[in-house]
């Protein structure tokens, strides 16, 4: 009966030696390539890149590269039918071999619309220029707008009321 056992448990060391197991992979590219890979909050690589993975759901992707628009993605990594709960034991350890889940996601990144903080005070100094060349005051500028008269100077001269808080003159 002991030789039984221990035949019994040779051979589940030797089945779950040559069983399978999935590897879940994902590649990542985008245009224009070169592009730093944000998962989840961790830089996982530069396109065009694969790297393994763990676990499946809702991932939050960031791709990031310089004069391009940042583009954060929050897309499903959904499960393939043999990594369903309840079927995912039999393919982990009772399928021979080794199963790959292989996931592709492309992103198309647009150049960077915004204006270099450089570029916007040489605009600014240009406009300042211009503004001041001919005398003649423009749209939006100082010169342009008619001086408001304070409360004061519309009711005269206001004297308080006597009274204990009058100022003593």
């Amino acid at each position: 009966m002991r030789h039984v056992f221990c035949i019994f448990l040779i051979g589940l060391l030797i089945l779950t030696a040559v069983c399978g197991c999935v590897r879940r992979k994902m590649t990542v590219h985008s245009n224009p390539p070169g592009a730093a890979v944000y998962l989840d909050g961790k830089e996982i690589g530069r396109t065009p890149f694969s790297t393994n993975f763990d676990h499946y759901g809702k991932r939050e992707f960031r791709i990031v590269k310089q004069g391009y628009e940042t583009k954060t993605v929050n897309l499903p990594v959904s499960p393939p039918w043999y990594q369903w709960v309840g079927l995912d034991f039999i393919s982990e350890v009772l399928v021979p071999g080794k199963l790959t889940d292989q996931k592709f996601y492309e992103f198309d990144l647009q150049q960077d619309k915004t204006v270099p903080g450089a570029e916007i005070v040489a605009r600014a100094e240009e406009l300042r220029h211009t503004a001041h060349s001919d005398g003649i005051p423009r749209i939006g500028s100082p010169a342009a707008a008619p001086p408001v008269p304070s409360p004061a100077a519309e009711a005269g001269s206001i004297t308080p009321p006597p009274g204990p808080f009058a100022p003593i003159q």
